[in-house]
């Protein structure tokens, strides 16, 4: 997690995290019920990652990369996967099952993790009351428009129906897709 470092009076963020660009998306406000303090399924939370690091300035606050690479659903990556279990474990981030319309986020969990999943099952994410105030001691130390220009990447990306959502990352990013087992089905 993030070190926090005064300078000159005014405090910096040393190093910005996986684990904090994910408290920074699911904790940054929203009009939408549906994502306030909180997102459906981990494959969008996956692709929004991906989108925060490729296409918004909090990319220049991160330290450390992500880590995405080509995989068999497009851009995958590892660390988010890691992060969410030590969040989780860090009693920030509550991490539940919720039985879903469409298999879509069910199609990472089976194939890239191996583990046998509910076709219809999708993993929830919300911030405790823990995790809240980790995001509102992170975002303080931020600079000012962080806030709203996560909140506004929310809610135009967050949104979205899956599908589409997935669609817009295979189209936009197609070196991503370059392994991708679904490829034909999304585009």
């Amino acid at each position: 997690m993030s070190e926090i470092a005064g300078n000159g009076g005014a405090a910096k963020v040393a190093n910005l995290e996986v684990d904090d660009a994910i408290v920074l998306l699911l904790g940054s406000p929203s009009s939408v019920p549906s994502l306030s303090n909180q997102l459906k399924g981990v494959t969008r939370l996956e692709k929004l990652l991906f989108l925060i690091e490729k296409e918004t300035d909090l990319a220049k606050l991160l330290e450390e990369d992500m880590g995405f690479s080509a995989h068999n659903f497009g851009p995958f990556s590892a660390k988010i996967y890691q992060m969410l279990e030590v969040l989780a474990s860090a009693g920030l981030l509550e991490d539940s099952s919720s039985y879903s319309s469409t298999t879509e986020d069910s199609w990472e969990a089976s194939e890239v993790i191996g583990e046998p999943v509910d076709p219809y099952a999708t993993r929830d994410f919300k911030l405790t009351a823990r995790g809240q105030k980790y995001y509102k001691a992170l975002i303080s130390e931020l600079p000012m428009d962080t806030e709203v220009t996560i909140s506004r990447f929310k809610e135009r990306f967050g949104a979205l129906p899956l599908r589409q959502l997935i669609r817009y990352v295979y189209q936009k990013y197609p070196k991503y897709t370059e392994k991708s087992l679904i490829k034909d089905e999304v585009l």
